[in-house]
């Protein structure tokens, strides 16, 4: 019998790039969709190329972020951030785990996505 555990690197990935998402929106994760989506359009309106010429990069990440926490069918395997590198990534997900003193992150989401 082969198992395929494929599902855990993906589910790595989401979880990161969901702490990523809610660090740039700066939103919690208890934060109604109204308020993600209030935030959103503030830094959207700050950050249009057509408004700050040097933020293209950042408004593309802006996109991303309300796409990953609003988006229930977003294809995670193609996102990517364009100002935060993987290694800033990794750190905020450590900066982020000893502030909510989490260490079996899996237990966490596994508890959060699959409950009965």
């Amino acid at each position: 019998m082969i198992y395929d555990f494929s599902f855990q690197e993906r589910f790595t990935k989401i979880k990161k790039y969901e702490i990523v998402a809610r660090k740039l929106l700066g939103v919690a994760e208890d934060t109604p969709d109204y308020i993600i989506k209030n935030n959103y359009l503030k830094l959207a309106k700050r950050c249009h190329p057509d408004i700050n010429k040097n933020t293209e990069d950042l408004f593309k990440d802006i996109n991303t972020a309300y796409m990953i926490l609003t988006k229930k069918n977003f294809d995670i395997e193609n996102a990517k951030f364009y100002t935060i590198s993987e290694k800033e990534i990794d750190e905020i997900e450590k900066e982020y785990s000893l502030k909510r003193k989490i260490n079996n992150y899996y237990e966490n989401w596994k508890e959060r996505f699959f409950r009965r």
